[in-house]
């Protein structure tokens, strides 16, 4: 069955699917998807598969594009709430409720006044096929003040020339992000890097939705005149790039353009234009662009602009940073009369600032990072101002910190003066008491899923979700469709890299983490209550721990809970413990011959490479990049050899290795694009199951009713068509259950199968938290 054969046979089902008609006319049109599916594919020459046990089975392509309406996936996101930085938010200034919010790595999300919930615009089945690369690391959004349909985003992660997400491309909707077309505009970004709390950085002229600047890190200021399908850089000896700045090797460059709404027009242009420049000054046109002159230079190269905003006298506010210690940040307004200082305190970094569009002289504004007592109002152009007293209404599990942190934007709505919409490290924010000696915020994160997730496990009879996630640890999630009460640490911000659980015990949960801006605050344990409430490893708790024992990826014996092997990362040898954590011995092993140490690479790598064998008790497996070998200890790590050397070598990123539950000697290894292996002897012989292409991640979950063994989650490629894909006989044949689930474009690090529900399979994304299918009956 060639592509075009499978594409038209694939059509006619997912055309059934989608379908809403009654149910005999449904049958009617998957009867025909079927029989044109069956003679395409019978016209063939057939082929028939052998497994490694020399059990034939029909081609997986059968398999692969076969289902019946009761086969729907329905795919939701486990529901977290918020949990990453907000960077910045726009509100559009004549058109009620339009709102959008973006990340440093989950995406752009826009506001559903109807239902108080936020949706991801960025979706599979809406972006152009021609993008370098998902854009979940926003680096700035505008709106059109002309056009309420209009929205322009730049993205990119990373400005660094040699990462494989440099450059960065800008995106442009004309239908407030249900659909999106790529510019012409591509230039290094730094959406997820030093100073993304800036800006705005890309600006719509409020009288003609066509000229657009963006303002960039590394290229000076750029402009189009024609809605983005040409751009031009305006002359670096006008607008200049931007200068170095001592806390930070990723420069900031041009930070913010902002337009003065009251100045005249020419043609329909504005003509008086600000941008901010790093270690420069404050830039200004009169003339719509076509001259610029320095309007205020900065007395020392350290100053950054951060964010700038014109209110409805014509009068420019700018917050300026200066450095993290020793911090001399100012906040600034230029009149017609020239540079006024209305810095509220002097010694802190000033950002986030708004002033209200119908009040001139309401001016909010927080420092960089917010803490209790750093957001001001003043409601005399800023000439005094009042340190607001704060409460909040957050989430649950968020911790008591939650409000103070990383600041990203604010800003006033144009048709209430009380509301005021907030942004920060761990989500959106909003009060509607904003002129209140005391202001009451509330989370509003209803539908932002901003997590980078690392691990998870389902357990028989126990919780269907436990997830190992950066920044805040990790959930035992009771419900999918809730708000986790708590993390695993209780507001310990910590980065947890793996997490497991004793087969023979599967209460006894592990999990090892720590903070990833400080290494020697490590929250590493066990559970003995199914990851209700969690226990530090004696040795952390003595003083003992091995310093160089840190994030990696563990495992625990199926039958003694105190035997736990840990593979730390930074190329770290193993190290194993019998007595549950109270002292570690180091695997010198490792660091013989040729193997050079551990296995694992680096704290960002997703790869989880060491598996406990879930009947026999005193076996570990642990897949070795260099050589691609397969190493064993058979004695809970105490010693270990080489039982495998015919593995693909050098797939480092992303590799797995899990064991199949309730399966002596079953492990099995997936290794991205170079396929899916299986091994039924201990790892001692592997063999590539056959026709999958790629193994991105995978896992195991609940058997299939009436099927002695469990069913194998994947996705991948698998016949030259990618997806999420189920196989009920260990990988004979395939179903494809998704293409995108739930929309999703980017990475996944995580597949984790339920154990307790059949059918059900959960996924890890690289910036939007765990999605969870399930098959949907009539």
């Amino acid at each position: 069955m060639n592509f075009v054969d499978r594409k038209k046979a694939r059509y006619l089902v997912n055309k059934v699917k989608s379908l809403r008609i009654l149910p005999k006319a449904k049958l009617a049109y998957l009867g025909l998807a079927i029989a044109t599916l069956f003679f395409v594919f019978f016209s063939k020459n057939l082929l028939t598969l052998t497994d490694n046990s020399g059990i034939s089975s029909l081609p997986s392509e059968v398999a692969l594009f076969t289902t019946t309406t009761n086969e729907v996936y329905e795919w939701k996101n486990v529901k977290i709430g918020g949990g990453g930085f907000v960077t910045g938010i726009v509100v559009h200034p004549t058109v009620p409720d339009i709102v959008y919010a973006r990340t440093d790595v989950g995406g752009l999300y826009g506001w559903n006044s109807t239902n108080q919930s936020w949706r991801q615009l960025f979706q599979a089945d809406n972006l152009p096929e021609n993008i370098p690369y998902p854009p979940y690391s926003v680096e700035s959004v505008a709106i059109a003040p002309s056009n309420p349909d209009l929205i322009y985003v730049a993205t990119g992660a990373y400005t660094k020339s040699q990462d494989k997400l440099n450059p960065g491309y800008t995106l442009k909707s004309s239908d407030r992000g249900e659909s999106w077309q790529l510019l012409n505009l591509s230039l290094p970004m730094g959406g997820n890097e030093h100073w993304r709390w800036t800006g705005e950085r890309l600006a719509v002229d409020p009288h003609n939705q066509n000229i657009i600047y963006f303002a960039s890190r590394l290229d000076g200021l750029w402009r189009s005149e024609n809605g983005g399908e040409t751009w031009n850089q305006i002359d670096p000896k006008m607008v200049p790039v931007g200068e170095s700045h001592p806390d930070s090797e990723q420069k900031a460059g041009v930070t913010y353009v902002v337009f003065d709404p009251t100045s005249d027009t020419v043609n329909s242009q504005t003509q008086i234009i600000y941008a901010g420049v790093a270690g420069k000054g404050i830039y200004q046109t009169t003339d719509g662009g076509t001259s610029w002159k320095l309007l205020r230079e900065f007395s020392s190269t350290d100053l950054v602009p951060q964010q700038g905003i014109v209110n409805n006298k014509g009068e420019l506010f700018t917050t300026l940073y200066q450095r993290q210690k020793d911090s001399l940040g100012s906040v600034w307004k230029f009149t017609s009369t020239g540079w006024q200082d209305l810095t509220p305190e002097t010694g802190k970094n000033y950002s986030a600032i708004a002033v209200d569009p119908h009040q001139p002289e309401t001016i909010f504004v927080v420092t960089y990072p917010m803490t209790p007592n750093n957001i001001y109002r003043s409601e005399d152009g800023g000439t005094t101002w009042t340190t607001l007293k704060n409460t909040i209404n957050k989430v649950s599990w968020y911790p008591d910190w939650c409000f103070y942190t990383l600041t990203g934007g604010i800003a006033i709505s144009p048709f209430n003066s009380e509301e005021v919409w907030l942004t920060n490290g761990v989500g959106v924010w909003k009060t509607e008491n904003s002129r209140d000696r005391q202001v009451k915020w509330a989370a509003v994160v209803n539908g932002i899923e901003e997590i980078v997730t690392f691990d998870g496990v389902s357990t028989p009879g126990g919780a269907s979700l436990l997830t190992a996630i950066a920044d805040f640890d990790g959930f035992r999630h009771d419900s999918l469709d809730a708000f986790p009460e708590k993390t695993h640490g209780r507001e310990v911000f910590n980065t947890t890299t793996s997490i497991t659980y004793s087969s023979g015990n599967p209460n006894f949960i592990v999990s090892v983490g720590a903070s990833h801006h400080n290494f020697s605050q490590i929250r590493a344990g066990f559970s003995t209550n199914n990851g209700k409430t969690w226990q530090q490893f004696p040795s952390l708790e003595k003083g003992t721990h091995p310093n160089e024992l840190i994030f990696g990826n563990v495992a625990v014996s199926a039958t003694d809970v105190n035997n736990i092997v840990w593979q730390p990362t930074n190329w770290k040898p193993a190290y194993f413990t019998k007595d549950r954590g109270k002292t570690w011995q180091r695997i010198d092993w490792f660091t013989e011959g040729d193997l050079g140490g551990g296995a694992h690479t680096h704290l960002w790598n997703s790869q989880q490479i060491l598996a406990a064998d879930p009947v026999r008790g005193s076996t570990f497996y642990l897949y070795h990049h260099v050589k691609g070998r397969m190493l064993r200890s058979d004695n809970g790590g105490e010693t270990w050899q080489i039982v495998n050397e015919m593995l693909p070598e050098g797939v480092w990123k992303g590799a797995k290795v899990n064991t199949a539950p309730g399966m002596a000697g079953e492990v099995w290894v997936s290794l991205k694009e170079k396929g899916l292996y299986r091994s039924g002897n201990f790892g001692e012989e592997f063999v590539k199951v056959a026709n999958v292409d790629e193994a991105q991640v995978f896992g195991f979950g609940k058997a299939a009713p009436g099927v002695n063994h469990p069913t194998v989650f994947l996705e991948g490629k698998v016949a030259g068509e990618s997806g999420v894909f189920r196989s009920t006989d260990l990988g004979k044949t395939w179903l494809r259950i998704a293409d995108y689930p739930q929309g999703y474009l980017g990475d996944f690090n995580v597949l984790v199968g339920d154990l307790n529900v059949f059918g059900r399979v959960f996924l890890g994304t690289s910036g939007n938290g765990f999605i969870y299918g399930e098959p949907q009956t009539d």
